[in-house]
């Protein structure tokens, strides 16, 4: 999260600066942003699009149980839970 923060504010702050405040290595954070996504963080964002989806062709009405529900009956029977573990 903070190197992903880090990121985002590059282009108004100092990379030094921000790691130093935020308590992360530079090197760190430059190794972080050459590493290529991982196959999780890829899964969860594909998981997000097909959630907004389900989400939209309710018309905005579903709530989680039911996107959820649409989500497995349209095969993401992995679907989990981002209970902040």
């Amino acid at each position: 999260m903070r190197y992903r923060f880090i990121a985002a504010e590059k282009a108004e702050y100092p990379v030094t600066l921000m790691s130093r405040i935020l308590n992360v290595s530079r090197s760190g954070f430059y190794a972080w942003h050459k590493r290529a996504e991982s196959a999780r963080a890829r899964s969860d964002r594909a998981l997000v699009v097909d959630i907004k989806a389900a989400h939209r062709a309710s018309r905005d009405t579903y709530g989680s149980p039911r996107v959820h529900r649409e989500l497995v009956v349209h095969g993401h029977g992995g679907a989990r839970s981002h209970s902040g573990s």
